[in-house]
């Protein structure tokens, strides 16, 4: 599962490592210490109306095609989690199946939050590439468009998948995380098989790319968006939690 990301760099996402031609984001786009589905996520797709590609922020929360009205996609959005996509029935789910076949994208950020440790005593880690750069997550992309209206939302989801070996340890799933020398095959189009096989090859931290350390508690707020969020956690904090966990267990123990 992935369902925090930072993207403490925005200016990191360059034309140079993702080939795009033309950019929609917002001129005072600001960096996110603590993104959250349903908020704006950085998107790298190849835009059948312009025929190019581009950097767009999109609503990380898939929106399909086919609802009426906004009143229609406020609903969805409220009640369904579309915002990760699971790789072994994305194919075939009714909800991604035209995306699937033609409008991939990375998502792209430069980390995921998740958390370690036993149930209310978890700790924040943040995982992120060792040089602190942008890498790609694959995703799906839709323009919901009210012909009425001409109102529009693009709107995004992650693919994930099981986790190998050595996202375990933060989580039984994640995301599926795309090379760089595999952008232009996932991103084309006109291709409309083998993207399974593609994403197995493209095997992103395998030769120790990325790296993890324990953050801030604050970023257990998912309103809260400072850049303290990922500060690394302190020894003093960590000493806390853990004898907050001890304490608890020992008065469970104890049936108090």
């Amino acid at each position: 599962m992935c369902g925090r990301a930072t993207v403490i760099n925005p200016d990191g996402i360059t034309e140079k490592l993702y080939g795009y031609t033309k950019k929609f984001v917002p001129s005072d786009w600001k960096p996110r210490y603590n993104l959250n589905p349903r908020e704006e996520i950085p998107t790298v797709y190849y835009d059948p109306f312009l025929r190019q590609r581009v950097l767009r922020t999109m609503h990380w929360n898939f929106i399909p095609s086919k609802l009426a009205n906004r009143e229609r996609v406020d609903e969805f959005d409220s009640h369904y989690s579309a915002f990760n996509a699971r790789i072994e029935t994305v194919a075939s789910a009714q909800t991604f199946q035209q995306a699937w076949r033609s409008q991939r994208c990375l998502v792209v950020i430069d980390g995921i939050i998740e958390w370690v440790g036993e149930r209310r005593h978890k700790i924040p880690h943040l995982i992120r590439h060792r040089d602190h750069g942008p890498f790609a997550m694959a995703g799906l992309w839709n323009r919901w468009h009210d012909r009425k209206t001409n109102e529009e939302m693009w709107s995004c989801t992650v693919i994930v998948k099981d986790a190998d070996d050595w996202y375990a340890r933060f989580h039984d799933r994640m995301a599926v995380l795309v090379g760089s020398d595999s952008y232009d095959e996932w991103l084309d189009p006109s291709r409309r098989r083998d993207q399974l096989e593609l994403l197995r090859n493209s095997a992103y931290h395998k030769d120790g790319e990325l790296e993890y350390f324990p953050i801030s508690t604050l970023v257990n707020n998912p309103s809260y968006d400072g850049p303290d969020c990922v500060e690394p956690a302190s020894a003093e904090e960590l000493a806390s939690l853990a004898r907050r966990a001890e304490r608890e267990k020992a008065q469970m123990d104890l049936g108090i």
